[in-house]
């Protein structure tokens, strides 16, 4: 008498998977050996434009953490705050179009920015007709933005989901910065200063903040950012206290630093550790997958 034998039913090879970090930052390879692994294949881009094509956007499974338009978005000034404007938060005034001369007459001092400039670089400071003159000299001016510049006292960056803000600090100009290197905040010439710092002060306009970094981040499309945000200090000129500090979004970052000096894991990085995973599972079931 012969005997049937049962076929084994076959398991999935995976059931967790190790989300994949597109980035070229060096700061961002701590993410690649401490995310846990998570139910959904995923990508998470930080800067990168790289596409894959086994996502959900190209009929695949693959959760993506800031799709590539929104990565494209965020790094082009131009593009960046178009989706501002179009957000309708505050941001300072821009010239979009007629005579540049006119605009800038009306709103000396302004900005030029380069629309792939980083922690800075490519931007200039122009007070008067004669600078911004010598300045176009040899200028292509579709590399360009130009806005109003609004010499408030703080600044802020606010590292943003849907949810809200997640981690802050202020960038705090460090007391020996030349008075006309002052106008301007990155690594050279300021501090970090943590929430909980005394000196943080935070503004009394900051729910109001928030709400306009999620209202850009959602109409950029995005699922991670962070942004500087420029505010007014806290007193008048008088000494009296502001009833509501003015404020305005400079720009938008997918490639934030997450390194720190002291510390082999910075509180940054330990923030995106943890706010990551919850991003990839929150999507991958809004997806159905």
């Amino acid at each position: 008498m012969s005997t049937v034998k049962k076929s084994k039913q076959l398991k999935p090879k995976f059931t967790k998977f190790r989300p994949q970090i597109k980035s070229r930052h060096p700061s961002h390879s701590i993410l690649r050996t401490n995310l846990p692994l998570t139910p959904f294949k995923s990508v998470i881009r930080l800067g990168s434009t790289t596409e894959m094509y086994d996502t959900v956007a190209h009929g695949g499974k693959r959760i993506e953490i800031n799709t590539v338009d929104a990565i494209k978005i965020s790094s082009n000034k131009k593009l960046m705050k178009q989706a501002f404007i179009q957000a309708d938060v505050c941001t300072a005034d821009m010239w979009t179009d007629g005579a540049l001369n006119d605009w800038a007459n009306e709103n000396f001092p302004i900005v030029a920015k380069h629309i792939y400039g980083s922690r800075g670089e490519g931007n200039t400071l122009l007070h008067n007709m004669e600078q911004l003159n010598k300045w176009l000299n040899n200028k292509n001016l579709s590399n360009y933005i130009f806005e109003k510049f609004y010499n408030y006292a703080l600044e802020y960056r606010l590292h943003v989901t849907e949810d809200g803000c997640f981690y802050t600090c202020r960038k705090a100009l460090k007391s020996d910065t030349a008075e006309e290197e002052s106008w301007y905040r990155n690594d050279s010439n300021c501090v970090w200063l943590l929430e909980s710092n005394p000196q943080f002060n935070k503004p009394n306009s900051w729910n109001d903040i928030v709400e306009d970094c999620v209202k850009a981040l959602k109409h950029i499309k995005a699922d991670i950012l962070s942004f500087d945000v420029r505010v007014q200090s806290a007193t008048k000129g008088n000494g009296k206290p502001r009833e509501y500090q003015e404020y305005i979004l400079l720009e938008c970052n997918s490639a934030s630093s997450l390194s720190s000096i002291n510390d082999d894991i910075s509180i940054v990085a330990t923030k995106y550790i943890e706010i990551l995973p919850k991003l990839i599972i929150k999507k991958g079931n809004n997806n159905g997958n």
